[in-house]
């Protein structure tokens, strides 16, 4: 899999769990699974009725799979029913949750968005970019995931798989074209770069053939790498929609263009992955079907030799091939764009293990049948088994994590078997690196404690692993021994246990996987967070990340240290973003201000709720004089004594006072304020439920 390929799909959806929960399906959803099993096939069915609306309430037994005319016994059936609520254009986007979560397993849909530079012009640029950005503002639900991989350009260009918008979109607006002319475009110039060399009737030939057919195999060579990529995640269909003009190259001429059977070759090697892995390709023409490029005013309207078929009509069927290739890809596997947030919401998975293992090449027919009249049954027509053994997949982890946690870090999705919650504050560091704070939560149900000689026993597993957006990772493991006596084997039992610690990073954008395991539960779990780190000294002003505690967190057993927080907080960092009335909330963060002149910032931090009411103000003048370009510190405390009950956003804005223009930055966060417990007396802070 290409270096492009591993930054773009394996940088995972951090946002999973923590996004606020989407309405319960209907139906209770499968588990997703990511081991390739040997010889295991899976195959999605949409059933619909004659008003080509989902048939909702089949069962195992009123299914029929044929494979090869024979009928197979299905291991596996689940119903998929996902809830969609299509997201208002004209609304604001939300505030992203800073505490990312596993505790609510994933159940939502799986895009991947490729966007096809190679295949799409510059003038078209806004064309693909406008297309894909409405799919993602008007059809991307909340507990969706989704990832955009670029088939050209530098390796951060695209987004691992992520509920969050905003980044999606990010990825998206990096998309230049970079198309080359057309083949008859490219014979025009020819023609006139020879014109006055060449001989009546001499054939002109595209000049760009080689390029062209290069472009070709490296946009398909991605199309099928993302098909192997998602092989590994089962139970779900999974989506990829092909932004492109289409392979601007004749396939089915293999006498004048020598590349073929080479490019006729990548086409079906992309479609037979996708058929194997059960992926869905969708293409998107941002043209429409049945527009033509701006070449079309280029043409002069004669040629001294019309023969050579250097005419509008050569252009038409250089768009009627490339639109071609896009239906070939599109009906392989799948229909149209407009069905793809329907096709992805209600369907049925089947699974079932063939007899023998083969590895004989063949495609193999498959059938899904109904025994209930007048419905329409829509599902993959077969599948090819490969004649040699599949590659390994990409390994993210080091090589010396115990193997549950580097299976979990290498998954393209968070595991929830072991609930836990992280949030992770990045800081300046020193010269071009940051800091990244990370406090890490997990409950104390996933722990199995041995007692012996009056003390409780257990390991903790942890391994924290650093992405960046090319790919490129770093880790560390370590073990955790507990040895507790009963009062704080009590409290872990009822508040989890936190560990802190902190990364190095370099600015940019990166992701931190986090997984964990009981040696005696042998539970195992993760948690994965997208974080932005910005270059903090090249800003006029910048903040650090913004990190909370409170009263009742140092109740919770923690362990790890982190040099950043000693003495700016009164108790240990917490992920925890739920809280009493009885609590005090208390908060850090850094300012980092790029003016060498001394001057003054105005910085205020408020609590407002849902309805716009503001339960807590406070400003302040801060003066850059004393720091000499050192992080200047702000700290608050909030008493939640007199705050109701609720969803609140905690916001800390700072702005400089210096220029006509001053700058300005914002952290912004939710919290939740519980009702008072029945009794009077501080109890012991649960672990905080998703803000939903």
């Amino acid at each position: 899999m290409t270096r492009r390929l591993l930054a773009a799909v394996l940088l995972a959806a951090a946002s999973v769990g923590a996004q606020t929960p989407a309405a319960p399906p209907s139906s209770p959803a499968p588990p997703v699974t990511f081991a390739v099993e040997v010889g295991y096939v899976e195959v999605d069915a949409i059933v619909t009725d004659r008003n080509d609306q989902p048939v909702r309430d089949l069962r195992r037994e009123d299914f029929t799979v044929l494979e090869d005319g024979k009928p197979q016994t299905i291991d596996l059936f689940h119903k998929i029913d996902i809830p969609y609520e299509r997201p208002e254009p004209a609304a604001p986007p939300p505030v992203p949750l800073d505490v990312k979560t596993n505790a609510v397993p994933f159940e939502g849909r799986v895009y991947v968005i490729v966007l096809d530079e190679l295949h799409s012009s510059t003038t078209s640029s806004l064309l693909v970019r406008a297309a894909a950005r409405r799919f993602i503002e008007r059809h991307f639900g909340e507990g969706d995931l989704a990832a955009v991989v670029h088939t050209f350009g530098p390796a951060a260009s695209g987004q691992g798989l992520t509920s969050d918008r905003q980044m999606l979109l990010a990825a998206v607006d990096r998309f230049v074209g970079q198309k080359l002319p057309s083949v008859t475009m490219s014979k025009i110039d020819e023609y006139r770069r020879t014109q006055d060399t060449r001989q009546q009737g001499d054939p002109v030939n595209d000049p760009d053939d080689m390029k062209r057919a290069y472009d070709a195999r490296s946009s398909l060579d991605v199309l099928k790498g993302v098909s192997e990529w998602l092989a590994g995640l089962h139970g779900r269909r999974k989506a990829v929609l092909f932004f492109s003009e289409g392979i601007d190259y004749n396939l089915y001429d293999q006498i004048n263009n020598r590349e073929a059977s080479a490019v006729l070759d990548a086409v079906k090697e992309a479609t037979a992955a996708a058929v194997r892995a059960n992926v869905s390709f969708y293409a998107i023409d941002p043209r429409g079907l049945g527009g033509l490029s701006a070449e079309m005013m280029e043409i002069q309207p004669v040629f001294d030799d019309p023969s050579l078929g250097l005419t509008p009509q050569g252009l038409e069927s250089d768009l009627r091939i490339a639109q071609d290739s896009l239906r070939v890809l599109a009906d392989e596997t799948s229909s149209a764009f407009a069905r793809v947030v329907k096709d992805n919401s209600a369907y049925y998975v089947l699974g079932y293990y063939p007899p023998g293992q083969r590895k004989d090449g063949r495609f193999h027919k498959l059938e899904v049948k109904v025994a209930r009249p007048g419905v329409r049954v829509r599902a993959r027509n077969g599948y090819s088994t490969p004649r040699i053994k599949p590659p390994k997949p990409d390994t993210l982890a080091a090589h010396d994590t115990p193997a549950p946690l580097a299976e979990m870090l290498n998954s393209p999705l968070p595991r929830s078997g072991f609930p836990m919650q992280m949030q992770a504050a990045g800081f300046r560091g020193d010269a071009a690196k940051a800091k990244v704070v990370l406090t890490i939560e997990l409950s104390g149900e996933g722990f199995k404690f041995t007692e012996k000689d009056g003390a409780f026993h257990d390991v903790l597993d942890l391994s924290v692993l650093t992405v960046d957006a090319a790919g490129k990772t770093t880790g560390k493991n370590q073990k955790v021994a507990l040895n507790l006596k009963p009062r704080t084997h009590q409290l872990l039992t009822a508040t989890g246990f936190r560990v802190l610690s902190e990364v190095e990073v370099a600015p940019g954008r990166w992701q931190l996987r986090v997984a964990g395991r009981s040696e005696n539960a042998g539970s195992t779990g993760s948690v994965f967070y997208d974080l932005d780190v910005p270059e903090f000294d090249k800003q006029p002003l910048a903040l650090s990340g913004l990190v909370l505690t409170s009263a009742t967190a140092g109740l919770v057993p923690t362990a790890g240290t982190a040099p950043l927080l000693k003495d700016v907080l009164p108790g240990p960092a917490t992920a925890n973003r739920t809280f009493y009335p009885f609590d005090t909330l208390a908060l850090f963060m850094e300012i980092y201000d790029g003016e060498k002149t001394a001057h003054s910032l105005d910085v205020a931090t408020t609590l407002t709720a849902g309805d716009g009411h503001v339960a807590y103000r406070v400003a302040e003048e801060r003066s850059t004089a004393s720091a000499k370009g050192a992080a200047i510190v702000h700290t608050a405390q909030i008493p939640l004594k007199d705050v109701p009950p609720g969803i609140y956003t905690l916001r800390v804005g700072v702005t400089s006072r210096m220029g006509k223009k001053p700058p300005k930055a914002e952290r912004v966060l939710l919290i939740q304020v519980m009702p008072a417990p029945p009794s009077t007396a501080p109890a012991s802070p649960a672990p905080s439920p998703p803000i939903g």
